[in-house]
């Protein structure tokens, strides 16, 4: 694409319509250098076109030309939030080569403007930013702007800022949380021995800012600190002592003492808190190996996919504990049903491709059973379906005690898996459930059954 033919898209942009802009922008990602078509390209961001402006968008961020962020920078004080948010991100992206012209820009702006600039350098967390946050921190009243300016300096993780943040820690109640967590960013000596005097008395928030920050920067004897307050610790403040421990223990290779207290701790952690904070109760596990955690753990599966792949490798570590206590979790009829038939049809599957079902007390395996056949009739299908799986791998002799149910069931497909299951036994029983399927409503159900016996009664006759 020749110059020319650029500069006159510009020129005339207003007759082309969205979807002809958007090709333009396209074919401009294939020249080497847009640098000279900055302003056209930038002033985009704006267009009433979203598809224009996510390809405007990507070309800036493709080939970064250097004036860019001159042309965005104003954006910042559009009525429009999704423009604002948009050049923000753009410039967040172009990192760098935005500090200048944000700085620039941020002079004698309003407070909203200025405090989404110092959160932009905070994003960015160039050194080369410091002394405007700074000018901005010592002549600001606002309370949202010297906020910014406290998380961005923690962003950058300027150590000669301690003192300037120990001051506005003294200043403002209202600013305490958020200087905590810029100390715990920055680190430091000096940091961590002022935030451990300061704990015993600060408020809940502050303590849940000084417990979250001391697991980044603690050392050994601050282990020690945190394990003087598990006595101490509840309600949320015991999530941030938790992670904080668990940190600190693998940063150093310590040990934590299993006692009473901590496991209310990581029970309550489980019952309250949140995946991440779940995640990392159970962790613990590896250490501590509780098996009432490990069943409460199960409650949770569900919730979050990262956590529910730890739950499922504990419960396989600790599988012949599961198998005892998982029917008193199901005659509770947990909301997460699916999810722990699911986890248990797993483990079965894998003692089964691991030649260790063998090694399940018969007691265990019936228990499971019974529990587990409460299920055939539930409302969903794949909790009916799983619960049918369970039970045919377990024992498919007790799974013809319940084949009406499962003959009965109205989901299609569950009546062909049972179908599959029966043709993997060779039977009495499983061909006469094979020929009432057989004459199943339904054409798919009828014929596939219909296949197996007459296969059955072929190799029968043959055999004969």
């Amino acid at each position: 694409m020749n110059e020319q033919i650029i500069e006159n898209f510009f020129q005339e942009i207003e007759k082309y319509s969205g979807d002809q802009i958007i090709d333009f922008l396209y074919a401009l990602n294939e020249k080497e250098n847009i640098d000279k078509y900055a302003s056209q390209i930038c002033s985009l961001v704006s267009h009433e076109d979203k598809g224009v402006r996510n390809a405007a968008t990507l070309l800036i961020l493709n080939h970064r030309p250097i004036d860019a962020p001159t042309y965005l920078v104003p954006f910042i004080s559009s009525p429009d939030i999704a423009i604002r948010n948009l050049a923000g991100e753009i410039l967040a992206k172009l990192g760098d080569l935005s500090i200048d012209a944000l700085i620039e820009y941020n002079h004698d702006r309003n407070d909203d403007d200025k405090k989404f600039i110092i959160d932009l350098l905070g994003i960015i967390a160039s050194p080369k930013a410091i002394n405007h946050i700074i000018e901005i921190l010592s002549t600001t009243d606002n309370d949202n702007v010297i906020l910014a300016c406290i998380e961005a300096l923690g962003n950058i993780r300027y150590e000669d800022s301690i003192d300037i943040l120990l001051l506005f820690y003294e200043r403002n109640e209202l600013y305490r949380p958020t200087v905590v967590e810029a100390l715990g960013k920055i680190g430091s000596q000096k940091a961590l021995d002022f935030l451990i005097s300061k704990f015993n008395t600060e408020d809940e928030l502050t303590k849940y800012s000084i417990l979250e920050s001391l697991g980044y920067i603690g050392d050994v004897n601050t282990y020690f600190f945190l394990l003087e307050q598990v006595m101490n610790i509840h309600g949320p403040l015991v999530w941030p002592l938790i992670t904080s421990l668990f940190l600190l223990k693998e940063k150093y290779n310590l040990d934590i003492p299993f006692d009473d207290k901590m496991k209310s701790l990581l029970m309550y952690t489980l019952k309250e808190g949140t995946a991440e904070h779940k995640k990392i109760a159970l962790s613990l596990i590896n250490v501590f190996s509780d098996k009432d955690i490990l069943i409460a753990s199960l409650k949770y599966l569900g919730e979050d996919y990262e956590l529910d792949e730890i739950i499922r490798s504990k419960a396989i570590n600790n599988i012949n504990f599961v198998f005892d206590e998982i029917p008193k979790l199901l005659n509770e009829k947990p909301e997460n049903v699916l999810h722990i038939l699911n986890l248990l049809l797993s483990a079965i599957e894998h003692l089964v491709n691991t030649n260790y079902l063998r090694q399940i007390s018969l007691m265990s395996i019936r228990n499971i059973i019974h529990s587990v056949s409460e299920y055939l009739n539930h409302p969903d299908e794949e909790v009916r379906r799983a619960s049918m799986e369970i039970i045919f791998n377990l024992d498919s002799d007790s799974a013809f005690l319940f084949i009406d149910s499962m003959i009965n069931d109205e989901n299609i497909w569950n009546k062909l898996r049972l179908i599959e299951l029966l043709g993997n036994i060779d039977k009495p029983e499983s061909t006469n459930a094979l020929i009432r399927l057989s004459n199943d409503e339904d054409e798919m159900v009828k014929e596939r059954a219909l296949q197996i016996v007459e296969f059955r009664n072929k190799i029968n006759s043959t055999t004969k």
